[in-house]
């Protein structure tokens, strides 16, 4: 049995089994524990670490800097010694110490079932490490690729769970595209799949406000406006709704 729980997704929070919170009142030793655990079960050298969180440092610094984060770690984490293994070359995570919700996340979109992406749905609560900001530039890169990738793997999510039908996946995929969006307003694609949601549950005012959301924010993030699919789309709702049609636009759901 995992000694630890460790949820990445809206920033970091660290839980024995027993389902005590453990504070780290370092946000540097919060991100190396997040790093590592993403990393799991490789090891990460002590020098790639160091030059990663800690780049605008001379290396001797960082290794510094590295030190002390791991000896917050040693303080504050219940046994420390069962969950981080640290030699002179690499730093990893003990085997089966540690469950992550990132890692289960991915784990329940692989199986892909319905009832497991409702469950992933769940998971997915925010930005991976949620909060978490470094001056380091090879740290920054990583975090955004990452984040980019697990956010088009909630994106696979929403249209799994539309297309295996049903009120209620419908409404948790309506509440994971929020999130999304929360995230990155910018994914036009989900804009959309909310309009045609909203559409299908009668929702003809949610479905035109979305589509109003939509254009402010492309017109105001990067001066850019809706695409044609989403423009028809939105004078399709307002045709289905004038004729009284209760069959919503039919569109595929795709993410590219």
């Amino acid at each position: 049995m995992p000694l630890l729980q460790i949820n990445l997704f809206g920033g970091v929070e660290v839980m024995q089994v027993s389902g005590e919170s453990v504070s780290i009142p370092s946000r540097k030793a919060a991100t190396l524990l997040g790093y590592v655990a993403l990393s799991s079960p490789r090891g990460i050298s002590r020098g790639k670490l160091a030059s990663l969180l800690w780049d605008g440092h001379f290396a001797d610094r960082a290794r510094a800097s590295l030190r002390q984060a791991l000896l917050t770690l040693r303080r504050v984490l219940p046994q420390y010694a069962d969950v981080i293994s640290v030699d002179r070359g690499d730093i990893r995570i003990c085997p089966d110490a540690v469950k992550t919700d990132v890692g289960e996340f991915e784990q329940l979109l692989k199986e892909g079932d319905p009832e497991r992406l409702a469950r992933a749905a769940a998971l997915y609560r925010g930005e991976l490490l949620d909060g978490i900001s470094s001056t380091s530039c090879a740290f920054e890169a990583w975090l955004s690729a990452e984040r980019q990738r697990l956010r088009m793997q909630a994106m696979r999510a929403v249209v799994g769970l539309l297309d295996a039908g049903g009120r209620e996946r419908m409404d948790i995929a309506i509440a994971l595209a929020l999130r999304i969006l929360a995230i990155d307003p910018l994914q036009e694609d989900m804009h959309r799949i909310l309009m045609r949601c909203y559409a299908q549950q009668g929702r003809r005012a949610d479905a035109l406000r979305q589509y109003d959301l939509c254009r402010t924010v492309l017109w105001k993030e990067v001066r850019a406006v809706p695409e044609g699919e989403t423009e028809q789309l939105q004078r399709d709702i307002r045709r289905m709704f004038r004729t009284d049609n209760s069959r919503p636009p039919h569109s595929t759901c795709t993410v590219p």
